[in-house]
């Protein structure tokens, strides 16, 4: 698979060049006299090898180290441009941005004479001028008429995208493999590990929002039904401490955040409640440290804070914590060799790259180096000494690969993803050295579940039976 600083291959450069022209998939496809299937593939390649999270991006980063030469314009033809477009130039709200580059007079003058090129002070402004125009659609687009779930506030919207989303099949050489899939399709769900299952707990479905507990054991490769959490939530996450689930606040099916925390009991498949939140808040990140929790930033039903919440169970009461350096939700936390980490995030008008750090001894969060693309709804797990992002993309950014952290060297690495396009906000937990994401968006509620192996090759060695 191609993974992000990988050099282009030939005929990339050449439907690269294409791309810049701001010619469609099928134009493209007419062109080089290929399906559009594999434009698509093509196109989805690029974006990874450049990090773009958009064409646009990637006619950018292409201008930028001389890969293209952009000389001319090319205008659509009336009715050309669907949603099968890889086209990630979309406001939050989903709508197209304007044609941003200079392309050639039509789709027949390709691979015919082209115009002069125009001196570069043109160039430039023909680049410039539009980006305006389309921050001022952004800001216009967020003043006007939005989905229902932008009319609540600034919760970014659940419907499907227009640029391109797809599968990645399943390879030998991948180390993502499909499990059995959860019996709920659903996204913004909480997933916990405990005592060797992941227990998956509300989130919204094609329906609204859930109640549904379902428990997976991976020896068996089934899932199970646990008893419904008593409030059906989504835009919530959850923390395990021994064989307690912690699961605060959530949004209700009217997208209210609410207060309440309640604890489902793994040894016993029942629940309790316990001290509400001091403030509601769905769509925050959650870890837990020292038999303790942070509940870290959110949407409190009016915008998104920078607020920390820090639960104590010993003596079940909450108290303020130290604040982010910045608001944000949809953004995921995980602690790792003392030290809790939350990373990327949505601000309400972008999905972020930042990644921030606190240790046991700070009194701030601090610095760590950002991610690769911004993520928001976005999964964060630990393990083998290392953090691995898993998800997002799509309100803005595109999803072309995963990430994984190295804390020794503050440095994220990108990891093969068994979704592209977006994969917004999946449950995602640990359980031996195996990562899984479970559920989330893609173009619709999901119920896979696929499992990534952090050790590729293991030694299993048979015991017999005595005779």
């Amino acid at each position: 698979m191609p993974e992000h600083g990988d050099k282009l291959t030939k005929r990339e450069l050449e439907l690269l060049r294409l791309v810049a022209t701001g010619a469609t998939n099928r134009q493209i496809a007419l062109s080089l006299h290929i399906s559009v299937n594999t434009v698509k593939v093509h196109v989805r390649n690029i974006l990874t090898k450049l990090g773009a999270s958009s064409r646009t991006e990637a006619t950018v980063i292409a201008v930028r180290e001389g890969l293209v030469v952009v000389e001319g314009r090319v205008e659509p033809q009336a009715n050309e441009a669907s949603a099968d477009e890889t086209s990630g130039d979309e406001t939050p709200g989903g709508e197209a941005l304007p044609d941003e580059y200079p392309q050639a007079s039509h789709p027949a003058a390709m691979g015919a004479g082209t115009p002069p090129p125009l001196p570069w002070p043109k160039r430039v402004a023909l680049i410039v001028a539009p980006l305006v125009v389309a921050a001022v659609t952004v800001v216009a687009t967020r003043g006007a008429a939005a989905p229902p779930l932008a009319e609540r506030g600034d919760l970014p919207p659940e419907s499907p995208q227009e640029h391109e989303v797809s599968t990645e099949p399943e390879s030998p050489d991948s180390r993502w493999h499909r499990r059995a899939q959860m019996p709920t399709p659903r996204a913004y769900l909480a997933l916990a590990s405990v005592a060797g299952q992941l227990i998956a707990i509300g989130g919204r479905t094609p329906e609204g929002v859930t109640s549904a507990v379902e428990v997976y054991d991976p020896r068996a490769d089934i899932w199970s039904r646990g008893s419904d959490k008593p409030t059906p939530v989504g835009y919530v996450a959850a923390a395990a401490i021994g064989s307690d689930v912690y699961v605060p606040g959530g949004c209700d099916a009217d997208f209210r955040p609410l207060r309440t925390l309640e604890i489902y009991d793994s040894d016993n498949d029942s629940w309790r409640t316990a001290s509400p939140l001091p403030a509601p808040r769905c769509a925050y990140a959650i870890a837990a440290l020292e038999d303790k929790l942070l509940l870290i930033g959110g949407w409190d039903g009016a915008g998104y804070v920078a607020t920390v919440f820090a639960y104590d169970p010993a003596e079940d009461a909450w108290s303020d914590a130290e604040v982010l350096n910045e608001p944000r939700g949809f953004a995921a936390a995980a602690a790792l060799d003392g030290d809790v980490y939350v990373v990327g995030g949505y601000d309400g008008q972008r999905e972020l790259t930042n990644c921030a750090r606190l240790g046991p001894q700070s009194d701030s969060w601090q610095p760590c180096a950002p991610l690769t693309v911004g993520r928001g709804g976005l999964g964060l797990a630990a393990l083998g000494q290392q953090l691995f992002a898993i998800g997002g993309g799509g309100w803005q950014s595109y999803l072309g690969f995963n990430e994984r952290y190295d804390p020794a060297a503050d440095t994220w690495n990108p990891i093969e993803t068994p979704l592209t396009g977006e994969w917004r906000s999946p449950g995602v937990g640990v359980l031996d050295y195996t990562l899984y994401a479970v559920g989330g968006w893609h173009s619709g509620y999901l119920s896979l579940n696929q499992a990534y192996d952090v050790l590729r090759y293991r030694i299993f060695i048979p015991v017999s039976e005595a005779q």
